[in-house]
């Protein structure tokens, strides 16, 4: 790849996701195929983001918001409901 190359925007479909944690930071990793990157359209390409607990929390609203969906609200065990 030349240096113009790398620095282009790159664009897929994303088709899988995964996280792992790095001590206290995310990796969050997002699986794309038809990747402008990659020779072959359907080679899995990975993008690797590092991102801070709190930066995975505003990633996540704004994906609710802009997507019109709401957070699930968090379910209550029953040693939660007995004790109220």
């Amino acid at each position: 790849m030349n240096d113009a190359a790398e620095n282009q925007e790159s664009f897929g479909v994303l088709v899988g996701w995964a996280h792992h944690g790095i001590g206290e930071k995310l990796d969050l990793t997002l699986q794309c195929v038809k990747s402008t990157r990659r020779d072959n359209p359907a080679e899995i390409d990975d993008h690797h983001f590092v991102m801070t607990p709190s930066q995975a929390a505003v990633l996540a609203n704004y994906l609710f918001h802009i997507s019109g969906q709401s957070p699930p609200t968090q379910r209550k065990g029953l040693l939660r409901r007995l004790l109220g």
